[in-house]
């Protein structure tokens, strides 16, 4: 789910630059493909490279949510045809409430998001590797449900309170062509 999740972000990016192998499908199935081999290297070649693959891998992460802080921050003209207008106060007001569109309902919407939240867990797959697993445990993992609580919250709230609900990106990626019509519905369903 993760990887197919992973290719079919890398395939969009693709397209908006231009670079497509075959076409989409096919396409997701390569970058999938790929991201398995690479994913199996790391685990035939050790728990010592899984460990390190985990550190680059929340470095990765911990830059990606620092890009979208400062992202936020920074008002350029560029942003606002798409409803990224900055933090305003009268946007958080019209976006506080729900307004679902085209059929989609807090579930449909959820649904999206809790797939990023069953990672939580994982710390306990390699407790072996701690001098105490038995009080570590408990405390990572609330630690982790406490981070990814506050991040998820604090994400949400910057894009309610810095986006119009009602801009143009989803028609914007449309027209680029980098999801399709389909998805296009889906994407017009969140604070874009």
């Amino acid at each position: 789910m993760y990887v197919v999740g992973f290719a079919e972000t890398v395939v969009e990016l693709l397209k908006e630059h231009g670079a497509v192998m075959l076409d989409g499908t096919n396409d997701i199935r390569i970058i999938g493909a790929i991201t398995i081999v690479i994913l199996l290297g790391i685990s035939v070649a050790g728990m010592e490279w899984e460990a390190k693959a985990q550190i680059v891998l929340l470095v990765i992460l911990l830059l990606a949510i620092a890009d979208f802080i400062i992202g936020s921050f920074i008002p350029f003209e560029i942003k606002k045809p798409r409803g990224f207008f900055g933090y305003k106060a009268e946007i958080f007001s019209e976006n506080f409430g729900p307004d679902f569109r085209e059929g989609e309902t807090f579930f449909s919407v959820f649904a999206i998001f809790f797939p990023a939240a069953t990672g939580i867990l994982a710390g306990a797959n390699i407790s072996g590797d701690l001098a105490d697993p038995q009080s570590a445990i408990p405390k990572g993992t609330l630690l982790a449900i406490l981070i990814t609580t506050v991040v998820y919250i604090g994400i949400a709230v910057s894009v309610d309170i810095a986006t119009n609900l009602d801009g143009s990106l989803p028609y914007y990626y449309l027209t680029l062509g980098v999801v399709s019509p389909r998805h296009y519905f889906l994407l017009a369903s969140f604070d874009c």
